[in-house]
Parts: C-alpha cells; structure tokens; sequence
C-alpha cells in the first residue's frame, strides 16, 4: 500500500505537538491509554509519529479522517482546545491539526479519484 507524505507545515506541528506532550508527566499526556495499568502510546501518538516518518497510509488517512469528524466540530472539544497546553489542544495538534485535517480530505479526495 502507498504512503502518503504530509506537507512540511503539518509535520512541524505534530512535532511540536509530540515534543510538547513528552515533556508532560505521563498522567497529563494526550492520546495515551491505560493497558494492562500501565500508560501507553494510543492512536493519536501513534498516528503522529507516522505522519513525521512519512508513514501515513490510505488506512491511517481514513483513520484521521474519522477522528477529525468526530472531534472537529464538537463545540465542547473546541473550548477545550482553546487553552495551548491543554489534553485537547495537543491531542488536535498530534493529529495535524486544521491543516493536517484539510491534507487528509484533499489526498482523500485525490486517492478517491484515481479509482
């Protein structure tokens, strides 16, 4: 399956966004989850770091996609998102943020086309 790489500004954003969430105490980091009671990397994390490696697949594309019609438009989830440091903020940012989610429609779109 082809990869996908994100544009250089979406990029600098998740990797800030990664560097801003390890430097956080565990119990405060966005897109970890708890298995086996310990904390762990979740999707966001991990999607994340495909999108810096240039890993990012067809698969991984309509992940995001979901997550930012689940997330994007929730006012609650936008308030929170307000504040820079906050779970929410980081979490939007670990995902390419507004422009990382106008790159996954666009390269969705080209991918749809080509079918």
């Amino acid at each position: 399956m082809p990869t996908y790489k994100a544009p250089q500004e979406v990029k600098r954003l998740v990797q800030r966004a990664i560097d801003q969430n390890l430097s956080l105490p565990i119990s405060r980091r966005a897109a970890y989850k708890t298995e086996n009671n310990k904390r762990v990397p979740g999707t966001g994390m991990q999607t994340a770091r495909m999108i810096v490696n240039d890993r990012v697949d067809e698969k991984r594309l309509r992940v995001m996609s979901a997550w930012f019609a689940r997330h994007g438009d929730n006012p609650l989830e936008k308030e929170a998102r307000r504040a820079s440091n906050s779970k929410a903020a980081i979490a939007w940012a670990l995902w390419g943020g507004n422009a990382g989610r106008r790159w996954v429609a666009a390269t969705l779109r080209d991918i749809e086309r080509k079918k």
